[in-house]
């Protein structure tokens, strides 16, 4: 099995797995669990989707049928999610990353994507560097994620993060000013104030949230979530390159996912058209970097 590097501080606990998508298969305070827990056979399948949290790196979500124009070029990307015919989350989810710096309670990854290498062009047609840092407190997680544009060329770019929480118990708390609408592809169609099923101005339980796998905007950068009956409180904390939020939370799943991320769904083929669509392009040498602060706390 695949090595893990474990961070520790106080009573919180990481283990990150460089080679399962630089994840998270632990996040836990003492032995409750912060993050969904990870199965062994997310590490033995090597199924980073199964993990706590992953990377999104070049983009977050999903690329048109895998296909974007770009620079008077087309593209046409492997579609790497099931039966998902789009390109979804980027690649670096599904690399094996190198560990530059690990101590007891800190950690940092790198990746090197070369489009170059046999088929990876079909992963991601430009050349980039990314890293992924974590600082782990007594009372907090923070991973700061960045992106240099490698190749000789301009890039589009984006990142975001992937965390899973249990739903059984959890309250969810977060301000938007709008939503993106979405059709029976996933892709967006319109933007709309946010409807009561999922207005969480004030904390809303699992049960209380409408269905929903949507892109936020306007939401501040602040997200909560409890579980009164653990005494547990998560308060995600991201920078403002991290515009957007996605949240998704299926009757079917166990899980849901609060996803700050910095760029629309399908943005790189929606440039031209959507203001504000949040995706960045980056000139050769040029990079972003931006923090999500995972604060822990408790409620009485």
């Amino acid at each position: 099995m695949a090595e893990l590097v474990p961070l520790r501080a106080g009573a919180l606990a990481v283990d990150i797995a460089p080679h399962l998508g630089g994840s998270l298969t632990a996040f836990t305070r003492g032995s409750e669990h912060i993050l969904r827990e990870t199965p062994l056979t997310a590490l033995s399948d090597k199924k980073p989707t199964l993990a706590g949290s992953y990377p999104m790196i070049p983009f977050s979500n999903r690329i048109a049928d895998a296909r974007f124009a770009f620079g008077g070029e087309t593209f046409q990307l492997n579609r790497n999610f099931g039966d998902s015919p789009h390109a979804i989350h980027g690649n670096a989810w599904q690399r094996d990353w190198t560990v530059e710096a690990a101590e007891p309670s800190e950690a940092r990854l790198s990746l090197d994507h070369d489009p170059a290498e046999g088929a990876r062009a079909r992963e991601w047609p430009f050349a980039y560097r990314a890293e992924q840092s974590f600082v782990l407190e007594p009372d907090s997680l923070t991973i700061t994620l960045s992106l240099e544009n490698r190749d000789s060329r301009d890039m589009p770019a984006g990142f975001g993060l992937h965390p899973y929480f249990d739903k059984q118990g959890a309250s969810l708390k977060f301000a938007a000013d709008t939503v993106w609408q979405s059709d029976d592809r996933l892709l967006p169609t319109e933007r709309t104030a946010v409807p009561e099923g999922w207005n969480c101005r004030d904390f809303r339980t699992m049960d209380e949230i409408a269905p929903v796998d949507h892109l936020f905007e306007g939401w501040g950068g602040v997200a909560e979530i409890v579980y009164p009956d653990r005494n547990l409180s998560i308060r995600i904390v991201a920078e403002p390159i991290f515009a957007k939020l996605v949240v998704f939370r299926l009757d079917e799943r166990s899980f849901f996912a609060v996803e700050p991320v910095t760029h629309m769904v399908d943005a790189v083929n929606r440039m031209d058209g959507v203001a504000n669509h949040g995706l960045q392009v980056l000139a050769p040498g040029a990079a972003i970097r931006g923090t999500v602060r995972f604060e822990i706390g408790t409620l009485r």
